[in-house]
């Protein structure tokens, strides 16, 4: 009887978990697969689920009805010497005014969008190159090089974690986490709410123009709790990396600071990745109030991996100045 018992429970527990996965129930795992989103793919921009490359504005609304220029346009693919730093292609960014955000004509993006998987709970390592021209222009306000962002309907992002460039000299890292209002709330105040600077003159390095800059970065994500991030980085040139910010206790980066939740969530509908809600989006390219001339720069080796030893593996390409 006891036996017969047991096979039934082990019956039960696998039909429940069957019926988890097809109608969305089960947890997002903890270990995400690699993902890579390099420009090199063929056909092009074929690694990412859109590219957003801006819409025009007529009589104060955004009109959806044609994009304000093909993709190609928004993200140049780039091999030219200097100009790549992983692969076949780097992305060359541009941003120009009147390219605006498809919901606003107050902002103005262009972006490659990706939806990750990822949510309450998992963890990840990911590394990324940027390259910002000498005599950068920055933004008259906010702009954004690219964030990892939610579903809006059920969570207004705020901009949960992005790195933002909109200074003339510096890097910042800027974060929206922990308990946000429910959608339709005139509330923007969040639990856990900070700018940090980290490359430029407030910040322990300088932020560099016209060489390109690796950075990793390992997170793992917690709306309720104290998650995990950490963020290297080097210049081109240099062998290795400087551990630039960390809120794991004893973490031993330039810019320590006190743990703190890494994702966001709200009443109504939890975090992302719960109750078989769809998990982060990745968005990169540039985003930004309205301003007067065009941002470029170039980007390039965007990928996700399960390691740390992996994702350094993936620097295969000297460092050495462009």
């Amino acid at each position: 009887m006891r036996l017969r018992r047991l096979h039934t429970l082990v019956a039960l527990s696998s039909i429940c978990a069957a019926a988890a996965v097809v109608l969305g129930w089960a947890p997002l795992s903890a270990a995400q697969p690699d993902l890579t989103l390099s420009f090199d793919a063929t056909p092009a921009y074929s690694e990412f689920g859109s590219i957003q490359p801006g819409f025009k504005c007529a009589n104060g609304s955004v009109d959806r009805s044609a994009p304000a220029q093909p993709p190609s346009a928004a993200f140049v693919r780039d091999d030219s010497p200097g100009n790549v730093r992983d692969g076949k292609y780097s992305a060359r960014v541009v941003l120009n005014p009147g390219d605006h955000a498809s919901y606003s004509c107050q902002k103005e993006a262009v972006e490659a969008i990706k939806r990750l998987g990822e949510g309450e709970g998992s963890e990840s390592w990911w590394a990324w190159s940027w390259k910002l021209p000498v005599g950068w222009q920055g933004t008259d306000s906010w702009g954004m090089l690219f964030e990892f962002t939610t579903d809006a309907p059920f969570w207004p992002s705020y901009g949960m974690l992005n790195f933002d460039a909109s200074s003339t000299d510096s890097l910042e890292l800027r974060l929206h986490t922990g308990l946000t209002p429910n959608p339709g709330s005139g509330s923007y105040n969040s639990a856990y709410e900070r700018k940090v600077t980290l490359l430029g003159p407030r910040a322990l390095r300088p932020m560099v123009y016209g060489k390109w800059l690796d950075f990793y970065m390992h997170v793992v994500w917690h709306s309720r709790t104290s998650g995990v991030l950490e963020i290297w980085y080097r210049v081109a040139g240099q062998q290795n990396f400087t551990k630039l910010y960390s809120d794991v206790p004893g973490g031993g980066a330039l810019i320590q600071v006190p743990p703190h939740p890494t994702m966001l969530y709200n009443t109504r509908f939890g975090a992302p990745g719960e109750n078989g809600r769809s998990g982060l989006i990745l968005e990169g390219g540039f985003y930004r109030a309205n301003t007067p001339w065009t941002n470029e720069y170039w980007w390039d080796g965007m990928r996700r991996r399960r390691s740390q030893a992996a994702i350094l593996a993936g620097f295969q390409r000297p460092a050495t100045s462009p």
